[in-house]
């Protein structure tokens, strides 16, 4: 049986190198930006952009401090205007302070920007300045005036400059010829976008509860930095540049909001994520109120396997909050890596009665059963948590892991595949579901069950997912 990738996703085929024909053109829809891209073609670039990312290996990737930065992405888009997306947040591990959006409500946050936040506020003004970028969709509107309508023009542009803003060398591979030089001047916003933005990212922070002195906060403390390194330019306001007119706009909607409205500045969960990912990284030097301090450098002895050290930080914390995933989960790590297996799997399912519906703990309880070679057991419990939750891509993904450990090669790629489709990137799926069905020669349900998933991959990619 063959399948083509499409003419179906030709912008995303320039993503991974894969032919396109030149003259591609997209159909003439209802707003401006729909003549470049729908919204469904920006989930779908979006997709393969962070995926590009992810296999890049520049992500931290840390389940408890992306579910913070993804329940904050969800609180904020929620509150947002216009075209909204289901939001998809990550760090990205570069000390820049910077952050950028991806075409489809994707949005990158390095890992400098989340340190230099002195409080939720600061981070969540970043976040929700990004996502009045993707919900006003400016890229879009950029790309239309630097390439026309041609969709595999599109998506080099965005590849390119995306991808190079994180890895120089890898957004000039992907960027397609002759654009190369342009590529980073399509996605540097105008004026108008950024005054946009900053309305916008206020009414969303107001909306969500959050105090919106911290975007503007947060903006003048770059500007000041900036000025005193006159050689550095922070990579922020390169991208989205800073004036005293629009300092100025900020804090005069600012002063005409009452003070009961204003919403909170912090949270624990705020502080306990950046201690964490200071002490993922090693970094040393932050100042951090006392508990948060001890956690971070808990942290940092785990990370650096000095697990007796981890426990004897953690346990007095975790005696405190019993119940706060923040320390039970790296408390019952250091104790599975020290081999005290009775009693991290005690506090695990004590984490898991408490939040049965959190899928990070799962992902942790596979790892554990594969780590202990027990892959039929991980199998079992994985194929369980997707019959429960059949569209929750972690537990997908959960059940692709264990499929392949415990010998079932075809479900390892079909599973893949699902998640894939589940996180919008067609593509993946798409190459993920052929290697399955390859495998189902004898097998006349499982051939029925893929078939039904490529079908629905080429009707997403051929109606742009609107």
């Amino acid at each position: 049986m063959r399948r083509s990738i499409f003419a179906l996703l030709l912008g995303v085929a320039a993503l991974l190198g894969q032919p396109a024909a030149a003259d591609a053109r997209l159909p003439e829809l209802g707003t401006p930006a729909d003549t470049v891209l729908s919204p469904g073609q920006e989930r779908q670039i979006g997709a393969e952009v962070f995926e590009r990312l992810r296999a890049r290996g520049g992500v931290v990737d840390d389940a408890l401090i992306d579910g913070y930065l993804n329940d904050l992405g969800v609180r904020l888009m929620s509150s947002a205007s216009g075209t909204r997306f289901a939001p998809n947040l990550m760090i990205v591990d570069n000390p820049s302070i910077n952050a950028f959006t991806v075409p489809g409500g994707h949005i990158a946050v390095f890992s400098g920007l989340m340190l230099a936040a002195e409080n939720e506020s600061e981070l969540a003004g970043v976040i929700a300045h990004e996502i009045a970028h993707a919900t006003q969709r400016h890229i879009a509107q950029m790309v239309a005036a630097q390439s026309g309508n041609n969709l595999t023009a599109i998506a080099g542009f965005i590849a390119g400059a995306l991808l190079g803003a994180v890895d120089p060398q890898l957004g000039a591979a992907v960027a397609t010829a002759g654009i190369a030089g342009a590529a980073q001047n399509a996605i540097n916003y105008t004026r108008m976008h950024e005054r946009e933005a900053d309305r916008l990212a206020l009414d969303t922070l107001q909306r969500a509860g959050i105090d919106p002195r911290g975007m503007v906060g947060f903006f003048e403390k770059l500007q000041r930095r900036a000025g005193s390194q006159p050689g550095r330019q922070f990579e922020f306001l390169r991208t989205h540049p800073m004036t005293a007119e629009r300092i100025s706009a900020i804090n005069d909607r600012l002063a005409r909001v009452p003070p009961s409205r204003l919403g909170s500045s912090d949270s624990e969960a705020f502080r306990l994520a950046r201690a964490r990912l200071a002490g993922l990284l090693g970094n040393a030097g932050l100042e951090m109120e006392d508990a948060a301090d001890r956690y971070r450098r808990a942290v940092m002895a785990q990370r650096n396997g000095r697990h007796a050290r981890a426990i004897d930080l953690l346990a007095p914390l975790h005696r405190g909050q019993p119940g706060n995933r923040w320390f039970a989960l790296p408390l019952a790590s250091a104790l599975n890596d020290q081999g005290n297996r009775e009693e991290a799997d005690r506090i695990l399912e004590e984490l898991i009665a408490l939040y049965p519906d959190d899928t990070s703990l799962l992902r942790v309880e596979i790892d554990w059963m594969l780590d202990r070679g027990d892959a039929e057991k991980a199998y079992r419990k994985a194929r369980n948590a997707v019959e429960s939750r059949p569209d929750d891509p972690r537990a997908v993904l959960a059940l692709s892991r264990a499929a392949s450990a415990s010998g079932r090669t075809m479900e390892h790629h079909e599973h893949l595949g699902r998640y894939f489709l589940l996180e919008g990137n067609l593509v993946a799926a798409h190459q993920e579901l052929e290697a399955a069905y390859t495998f189902t020669a004898d097998r006349p349900r499982a051939q029925a069950r893929i078939d039904a998933l490529l079908e629905e991959i080429e009707r997403r990619a051929g109606h742009g997912d609107e």
